[in-house]
């Protein structure tokens, strides 16, 4: 049986972010980069204990992993945490997306479990927005818009840096509405951009 949605975080000031975006990156590292580099790399973002999946945790060591993992590992960060979006991805769907919720959506037309899924992921966006803002700009195309988007806070690139971001839209919307979706970055708060911008196409 599906867990009920995730309960937002309590009122109190502390910038909280979903666990996932810790819990499922961190076994990639043990096995891509090994359990010394993986202690180093969660030693040096400040977090002591990893966090339970059923709650939310600090966004500031959850942001400081990912950034940290992106300094060190510049070349193979983009794998790592696209991975880690995909298994967060899974484990919405498993987890967090009520069963016949998710049965209705699976047999609807796109053109109709489209708006579905983007109202779904809008009303529960702090679980990875973060202390971010997240907006619909545009619903065909579907376009998703993070401001100050705290996984990439203060970095600097070239290229858009939202691997994960990116890797847990698309692997909702191929799952769920079809399997040629994808979800193209087409800016990012890295990059300069006022926000990071996500467009399911």
């Amino acid at each position: 049986m599906n867990a009920p949605v995730a309960i937002p975080p309590p009122n109190d000031g502390l910038a909280r972010i979903g666990a996932n975006s810790v819990l499922k990156l961190v076994p990639l590292l043990d096995d891509v980069l090994g359990e010394a580099e993986r202690n180093r790399l969660v030693s040096s973002s400040g977090l002591t204990e990893l966090p339970k999946h059923e709650g939310m945790m600090a966004e500031t060591p959850a942001a400081a992993l990912h950034q940290a993992v992106r300094a060190s590992h510049p070349t193979l960060a983009p794998a790592l945490t696209k991975r880690a979006g995909e298994r967060t991805a899974e484990y919405i769907m498993e987890q967090r997306i009520p069963a016949a919720a998710l049965q209705v959506m699976l047999h609807l037309p796109p053109w109709l479990s489209t708006p579905l899924l983007a109202s779904v992921i809008k009303k529960h966006a702090w679980t990875f927005a973060g202390s971010g803002t997240f907006s619909v700009r545009s619903k065909d195309p579907l376009i998703f818009v993070l401001r100050d988007n705290p996984v990439v806070r203060g970095e600097h690139s070239t290229e858009p840096l939202c691997h994960w971001h990116s890797a847990v839209f698309q692997r909702l919307f191929s799952s769920i509405v079809d399997p040629n979706l994808r979800c193209i970055e087409t800016q990012c708060c890295a990059t300069g951009a006022e926000s990071c911008v996500f467009e399911i196409r």
